[in-house]
């Protein structure tokens, strides 16, 4: 009886608009790492367990080097949290929207509502209110000087003065007449200075007022879409956001370059929204396991760039949407991580509740709820064969309980789904188990596949076989 392979890495669908598109994992992911003769297996994201009670919904996180201390925005409070989850608020902090938080070796800044704050430990919490500080919206600590955008001019304090604003220390970035929305640091120590349509790089020169000259080498004609639509990893700036007359795609920012790192579908879930809709999106990253993720807080989605799997396997194979509920789309509700020196774990805020979690990958829950899982073949053409056999290889004997069902279900048409077949993924101990799902039916043409679930048990699957005759 003849044997096809098959991948749970990205499937295939249709859509509305009359045309294939890409059925991206939920709460799996890529894990770049040879297994039976396949490149790498799919893993259940990390669960979340709860850390500590907070003052309220998360605006923000730090690691404070300099302090050695855990600092967030937590509603309108400035808290620092203990390693046993207790916090202490150390001022407050205006509105609800994301804050900026920058830090100095003498200071932790906070910009949020366009208003400057600083603490430090001998000093205290603190409103800087020069007059020429204006609303800013945006800052980075560079060379001494926190530099600062509000949105139109960018601008630094004065040097030896965290909390003083020199009137002729301002300039604009001019390489297109756009709005700058936010500003970052290079690894090369170097200021990128992002608006809608552009990204310049400015330098400190030291010269008289305004300290920065910009590189003109490096600007790019593409720009971000939010203020918090960026963030770093290991050298290798990513943003939300576009260039003139585009639609909205997630670019990697190289020295003179951007490329666009999202594909097809991703980009038509982000050209779904408007650009106003993606104003307060945020992007992030972090590591699980040593598998590098760039998350995109979108308004009703997050995607979910793994970085490790693009630079093993391509760009096709290395996005997935997380979520929070089982039957719904929620995005998912952690965000602003932050890894925590002191207990050695990555610590999320929350965007539902006034919670701290730890991501924890012993356990598939959510602060105790079970959440969906998702996982699509690409199509299989098998005209007028019957399916024998699903075969997968999965790791078993390591539930927790003995709820570890998936649900298995067909497609012909790539828009409805059939009668769902149940299989248990393995019980407790249960080291042998094999996953084989037997008598699917017969298909007129083509046939997808789908695997679902939502228990208490973290989930792995490498290849898988189809046999049909």
């Amino acid at each position: 009886m003849p044997e096809s392979l098959i991948t749970f890495i990205k499937g295939d669908k249709v859509g509305p608009e009359t045309d294939y598109r890409d059925a991206l994992p939920v709460n799996m992911y890529a894990v770049d790492r040879p297994m039976f003769g396949a490149q790498g297996y799919m893993l259940q994201s990390s669960g979340l367990t709860h850390h500590a009670d907070v003052a309220g919904i998360d605006r923000g996180g730090v690691w404070n080097d300099r302090f050695d201390k855990h600092i967030r925005v937590s509603g309108q409070s400035l808290i620092e949290v203990a390693a046993d989850g207790s916090y202490s608020v150390l001022g407050t902090v205006p509105g609800n929207g994301v804050a900026s938080l920058p830090l100095s070796f003498n200071t932790q800044a906070i910009i949020a509502d366009g208003r400057y704050f600083l603490y430090d430990p001998d000093n205290g919490f603190r409103e800087v209110t020069d007059p020429e500080l204006g609303n800013p919206i945006d800052g980075v600590w560079v060379d001494g000087l926190y530099f600062f955008t509000d949105g139109e001019f960018i601008y630094h304090t004065d040097p030896g003065d965290e909390a003083a604003i020199d009137p002729l220390k301002f300039a604009t970035a001019e390489f297109i007449p756009d709005f700058t929305y936010g500003v970052a640091k290079s690894e090369d120590n170097k200021i990128l200075v992002f608006g809608r349509y552009s990204t310049e790089y400015f330098v400190n020169q030291a010269t008289a007022n305004f300290q920065f000259q910009r590189v003109p080498s490096r600007a790019l004609k593409v720009g971000i879409v939010g203020t918090h639509c960026k963030t770093e990893v290991a050298g290798t700036t990513y943003i939300l956001g576009g260039r003139k007359e585009e639609g909205i795609s997630v670019h990697a920012l190289g020295v003179g370059s951007a490329q666009a790192v999202s594909t097809r579908e991703v980009d038509k879930v982000l050209n779904a929204y408007d650009e106003q809709d993606l104003r307060d999106a945020v992007l992030e990253s972090f590591e699980d396991n040593g598998t590098t993720m760039v998350v995109a807080h979108l308004p009703n989605e997050t995607l979910v760039f793994n970085q490790t799997i693009a630079q093993a396997a391509g760009l096709d194979s290395a996005w997935s949407i997380y979520k929070t509920d089982v039957y719904g789309d929620a995005p998912w509700r952690a965000r602003f991580g932050v890894f925590d020196n002191n207990i050695g774990n990555w610590v999320f805020g929350d965007r539902l509740a006034s919670v701290l979690g730890i991501l924890d990958d012993t356990v598939a829950t959510q602060y105790g709820e079970i959440v969906e899982w998702l996982l699509y073949t690409p199509f299989l053409y098998l005209k007028q064969q019957s399916i024998d056999k699903l075969d997968i290889e999965t790791i078993p004997g390591y539930t927790g309980s003995d709820d570890a069902t998936v649900f298995v279900s067909l497609t012909y048409n790539g828009v409805t789904w059939g009668r769902e077949w149940t299989e248990l993924y393995g019980g407790p101990t249960d080291y042998n188990k094999r996953f084989e799902v037997r008598r699917l039916g017969y298909v007129e043409d083509y046939v997808g596949i789908k695997l679902r679930g939502a228990t208490t048990s973290r989930m792995a699957f490498s290849r898988g076989y189809i046999s049909y005759g």
